[in-house]
């Protein structure tokens, strides 16, 4: 049976039409990003109410906590991975933001495909376009095909490929013994939980899949983990640290503390803060977050932190820069909420104005939740954009006089609607051999214990498995789990 040409065009032309019909009227929410933050949000919010857009270069939303398990096969790359277009009733517009005119409430964007631009409308504008990994413009690390960022399902399958790649390199006899000690160097940049994970999830697969396949090429494998404090993991509580960093020693990883990498050298060679020189195989960079460029293009207009963060109110209303505040950042003295209170702003890219919160995912769900929690309770407070009047003709000189400006702005009440109140959930990582560990919060003001071993392993797994976003995800991800335990990891490149 054929379909023809035409009658494909009347149906798609048909569900256009009907989708138009049905956000006639509604307040246009537009959404940057898909992450922790945008996704979250485009999720809980209201359809019936809004006409909601997400524009993103991504299609999907990732599950970035077992995003070191892809990377070297304890879990496939479609597990972690959740469409944008399985929310329903959201638009999707796979593209850029690149500028923001708030006065006038348009994005300009461009498409993914043919870099082709297009402006777009908005009511009330989310931003949630996440961050970037900083190379603190260290040389030789930008652009480097053997140094990866550990932030994307893409950065994720090149280090699988790469890491499979050196070990068959290695294997070849004609190799020597040097350039097979650099293949099998592997070099961690950044002490932080999900390169702790990164190099636990590497260990297991040296001592469990390479033992099994690269038997001979074990003696060449090492491990370093570069950390410019003093210890791996700052942000848990001492005894874990101290329990991690055992652990790894025992494990022959060799972790580089108080020193940072310097440069990356011609035949990639990392030179470190002490001098000392790691000639490298393939270098995983994970020590800190930069603004992306549409963040970065409007921080001049809008009050943030050193880091470049924009800094909220407690309803994650983005703050204009008070004329004190361009003059002097340190000044702790900010406008009004730019663009009459529509640009609301969470994630990585936002930060409280009173009391900075970490750019952590659990902040970033929060923040949404809250945000979509306030627009479906109070959606008497956010109603459509008036009409932009016509230009009228210059006025006599009497009518001047006795005229008043005329506004498109939206008079909101907004003291009724409850400030954002974060609550911390704890900390979590996986290290290995069946080993986790958990910083629990504080219940009551009281202080609880931390939970270490294979207890916490236990509650790393279910904790991110209930987390998960699809039922199917639900499904295949503990499917996986069993067979890298059973059958071992897929080692084939492809």
């Amino acid at each position: 049976m054929q379909i023809s040409g035409k009658y494909l065009q009347r149906v798609a032309l048909s569900s256009t039409r009907q989708l138009h019909i049905a956000s006639i009227g509604k307040p246009k929410v537009v959404v940057i990003g898909c992450g922790w933050a945008g996704f979250r949000f485009a999720q809980d919010i209201d359809k019936s109410k809004y006409h909601v857009t997400l524009v993103s270069p991504r299609n999907h939303f990732l599950f970035t906590p077992l995003l070191p398990s892809t990377a070297v096969g304890t879990l496939e790359f479609r597990c972690i991975q959740e469409p944008v277009r399985t929310i329903p009733g959201l638009h999707y517009d796979q593209a850029s933001c690149n500028s923001i005119d708030y006065k006038t409430k348009k994005l300009h964007c461009t498409d993914a495909f043919k870099n082709e631009p297009f402006v777009m409308d908005y009511d009330y504008l989310v931003l949630a376009p996440g961050s970037e990994t900083n190379t603190f413009n260290v040389p030789g690390v930008q652009g480097n095909p053997r140094i990866f960022f550990l932030n994307q399902l893409i950065e994720a399958r090149k280090i699988r490929n790469k890491l499979i790649e050196n070990f068959e390199r290695a294997s070849i006899p004609s190799t020597s013994d040097a350039d097979r000690r650099r293949l099998l160097t592997f070099v961690v940049v950044g002490g932080g939980p999900t390169n702790v994970e990164f190099a636990s999830e590497l260990h297991d697969f040296l001592n469990k899949d390479v033992a099994r396949s690269y038997s001979d090429l074990l003696p060449y494998v090492r491990v370093v983990v570069v950390e410019a404090t003093g210890h791996i993991l700052g942000s848990f509580s001492s005894s874990l640290v101290d329990y991690v960093e055992k652990l790894f020693l025992s494990r022959n990883i060799d972790v580089r503390a108080n020193t940072t990498v310097k440069a990356i050298e011609h035949d990639n060679i990392a030179v470190l803060g002490n001098g000392s020189k790691i000639p490298f195989g393939l270098m995983v960079w994970a020590t800190g977050i930069k603004q992306v460029p549409l963040v970065r293009s409007i921080a001049a207009e809008i009050a943030h932190n050193p880091g470049g963060r924009l800094l909220v109110d407690e309803q994650l209303r983005v703050l204009a820069a008070s004329e004190k505040y361009k003059r002097d950042p340190t000044a702790a003295t900010y406008g009004e909420p730019i663009g009459d209170g529509s640009i609301y702003a969470m994630g990585d890219c936002a930060c409280d104005s009173v009391k900075p919160l970490p750019a952590l995912a659990q902040v970033a769900a929060q923040q949404a939740k809250y945000l979509a929690k306030v627009m479906n309770t109070y959606p008497n407070l956010f109603p459509p954009s008036p009409p932009t009047p016509p230009t009228p003709a210059p006025p006599s000189s009497t009518a001047a006089a006795t005229s008043t400006s005329t506004s498109t702005s939206v008079s909101r009440d907004m003291s009724v609607v409850p400030a954002f109140k974060y609550m911390h959930l704890g900390s979590m990582a996986s290290v290995g051999d069946w080993k986790g560990i958990v910083d629990t919060p504080k219940i009551d003001n009281h202080e609880t214990p931390p939970v270490k071993g294979f207890l916490a392993f236990l509650l790393w797994r279910a904790a991110y498995w209930t987390k998960s976003v699809s039922w199917s995800n639900k499904m295949l991800i503990p499917m996986y789990w069993f067979k890298s335990m059973v059958f071992g990891r897929d080692i084939s490149r492809f």
